[in-house]
């Protein structure tokens, strides 16, 4: 079998795009253990630039060892208990990904379907979660699928306001968009390294502040096959 030796490409989509070559000769590296000192400063180095990348001082900011598709999971799985209700503003073709996961998940699912090529203002939006009393606002900020991005910092108040959490998909526009956390109160944002941040497909970084600790820290348990050599629960959420 030959070796693998992709041809030159200038990938210019919405994504995978070329990886800086700082990132390419990081990943051939040698492999370290989980518990090793150098492989646990590395992982608290990334945490603090990704810190810087989210703009936020979360403590919970990680990479989710998956594709972007995999961090919107995880959030929506750690943060939904059945039966909750979740507000899913669509206004593209990821918004019906959302919508899926969270009923997989056993959520009361209410839809706002935006016209193709349009976003919601922020007095629809406010209507709406006021009316709802949603548990979880789940919204995409960019969709590749029809190049829209939606405007948050007005959403994050109104979530703040009306007790609701608010989920960004931030997939298609961190790094390339500014996106706040803290100043525009989002709660958990999840991305990928495949667009703007020109990494490889297969990593996804994600930040939760206090409000969403605190639900997926109600949630946790420890799984069975650490039970049973007398494991010790530490401090903080896992990310179910």
């Amino acid at each position: 079998m030959h070796e693998i030796n992709p041809a030159p490409r200038l990938l210019m989509g919405p994504g995978p795009i070329n990886a800086d070559p700082r990132v390419l000769r990081a990943m051939s590296a040698q492999l370290l253990g989980q518990f090793d000192p150098q492989f646990r400063q590395y992982m608290a180095d990334a945490s603090e630039l990704y810190r810087g990348v989210f703009q936020t001082k979360n403590r919970w900011t990680l990479l989710i060892d998956g594709t972007a598709r995999s961090a919107i999971e995880c959030a929506l799985v750690s943060l939904i208990e059945p039966g909750d209700k979740v507000l899913v503003p669509v206004f593209g073709r990821f918004g019906n990904l959302k919508i899926e996961i969270a009923r997989r998940a056993g959520a009361d699912v209410h839809v706002m379907q935006a016209e193709w090529g349009t976003v919601f203002p922020d007095e629809v939006l406010k209507k709406e979660i006021q009316k709802i009393r949603p548990k979880i606002v789940a919204v995409s900020h960019g969709d590749t699928s029809t190049t829209m991005a939606q405007p948050l910092e007005g959403l994050g108040r109104i979530c703040r306001e009306n007790g609701a959490i608010l989920y960004v998909d931030a997939t298609a526009t961190l790094g390339g968009m500014h996106l706040p956390a803290d100043a525009w109160n989002l709660d958990v944002v999840s991305a990928g390294l495949q667009k703007c941040l020109a990494g490889p497909s297969g990593s996804a970084p994600l930040t939760l502040n206090e409000r969403a600790e605190a639900i997926i820290v109600r949630r946790r348990h420890i799984e069975k096959g650490l039970q049973d050599t007398g494991y010790q629960a530490g401090e903080g959420p896992i990310i179910r």
